[in-house]
């Protein structure tokens, strides 16, 4: 028998972590600038890379970079992002690993349970956040190469700049080629993609403290509501507004 549950959806963003859970149905092809950790939270759900066949999982990591679609049938969903900067990434790579370009399923109950948990009894963000450092403990070593943990530190600081590979090579003292590369070994997706990416998630954070999407994406170094829109689509695979609109809970994680 179908269980019956409330109709809402839930953001928690910040810290480098972000969970979302609720009801959908289908996420035409997009990718993501981080590793997502898919679960459907009371049955499968399908999941299709560019170009290839439905495949049915219940708990799924889809690597940054990897174009994918997904086909809910108005089940309850649930997917966990954890950035690589995040002091999480650590743990949560050692929990999920993955390689680039495929998909890694998982039998794993306690992350299905946690999700049930989240959706059903709408915890605040300390309880969110503290089953997330259950889960994923911190790390405060970085894996990551230095001279990338600057270029991820201007991202940071200057969402609003496009420096170039120019002024990277200089900051960094090495070749333009040398740094796209470095970048993209790195993190799992070009510098572009992932500059994206940060000026997507900033814009959610300050879409919490402002409540108005043409600020948050201006904001974060979006042109107009139309590039925000443009590129929140080709990340997450649906227009922002209606996906905001629907959020019931939407707290930060400090």
């Amino acid at each position: 028998m179908d269980r019956f549950h409330p109709f809402h959806s839930q953001l928690y963003i910040g810290n480098g972590r972000a969970v979302y859970c609720g009801p959908l149905q289908h996420l035409e092809d997009h990718v993501y600038g981080a590793p997502v950790l898919h679960v459907g939270i009371y049955k499968p759900f399908h999941l299709m890379l560019a170009g290839g066949e439905w495949q049915s999982y219940r708990v799924a990591l889809v690597p940054p970079g990897l174009r994918h679609a997904l086909n809910l049938e108005g089940g309850v969903h649930g997917k966990l992002f954890v950035d690589a900067e995040s002091a999480s990434a650590p743990a949560f790579r050692r929990r999920y690993p993955y390689r680039k370009g495929a998909v890694s399923s998982f039998n794993d109950p306690d992350i299905v349970a946690a999700f049930h948990w989240v959706f059903e009894e709408d915890p605040r963000q300390p309880d969110v956040e503290a089953l997330l450092d259950r889960m994923f403990p911190e790390d405060p070593g970085s894996t990551i190469d230095p001279r990338i943990l600057k270029v991820l530190d201007l991202i940071r600081r200057e969402p609003d700049r496009n420096h170039s590979q120019d002024e990277l090579a200089v900051a960094l003292g090495l070749s333009p080629s040398r740094v796209l590369h470095l970048f993209s070994e790195q993190i799992g997706v070009p510098y572009r993609r992932y500059r994206m990416w940060k000026r997507l998630w900033l814009s959610a954070e300050r879409l919490h403290a402002s409540d108005s999407m043409t600020n948050a994406a201006l904001d974060s170094g979006f042109a107009d509501a139309t590039h925000f829109s443009h590129a929140f689509r080709d990340t997450f695979g649906v227009n922002p507004a209606p996906v905001f609109r629907k959020i019931e809970r939407f707290e930060r994680l400090i």
